[in-house]
């Protein structure tokens, strides 16, 4: 995840997933959750998508952050994925570093109304990384609504309702 949201023009690792390792010696630490946040951090981890490919845009990874359907509300199963994406911002080679969280939602409904969503569940993730820890001037959440479908050719695919994070440079 590190590599991923490099500020580096030579990056070698592109395609990224994120899963919580079986084995308890290699397990990642987990991030305990502030006692009252709205989600708690679940014992598994949701794939994220493939890191972007494009040569000249900024690092990027996409986040397969569950939320409850038409809701802004981060699905419990989520908080493993986002436990992991705090470590890494908090490492020392992302800790100087700003992340754009982008929000996006699949082509089903009014896009007014997929817009405000999407809106809300950015803020919805940068909430969650500022309460475990992430400062909040290093965070900065946008809504894309459908504008950006991963599946062009399928509006209501579950892919195209994601989480991006994007560092800014």
């Amino acid at each position: 995840m590190i590599d991923a949201l490099m500020p580096s023009q030579t990056r070698s690792l592109r395609n990224l997933v994120v899963r919580q390792r079986t084995e308890a010696a290699s397990a990642p630490a987990q991030v305990p959750l502030p006692a009252p946040a709205p989600v708690a951090v679940a014992a598994s981890a949701a794939p994220a998508a493939p890191a972007n490919t494009t040569p000249g845009e900024a690092p990027s990874l996409a986040l397969a952050i569950q939320f409850e359907p038409n809701s802004s509300r981060v699905r419990p199963a989520s908080g493993a994925v986002l436990g992991s994406l705090v470590a890494a911002m908090q490492s020392p080679e992302l800790k100087a570093s700003r992340f754009i969280i982008e929000g996006h939602a699949d082509g089903r409904g009014a896009a007014e109304h997929n817009l405000r969503l999407s809106q809300e569940r950015a803020d919805e993730v940068r909430l969650y990384l500022v309460a475990l820890g992430v400062h909040p001037s290093r965070l900065r959440a946008v809504g894309k609504g459908a504008s950006a479908p991963v599946r062009p050719g399928e509006p209501a695919a579950a892919e195209n309702r994601r989480v991006r994070v994007v560092t800014v440079e």
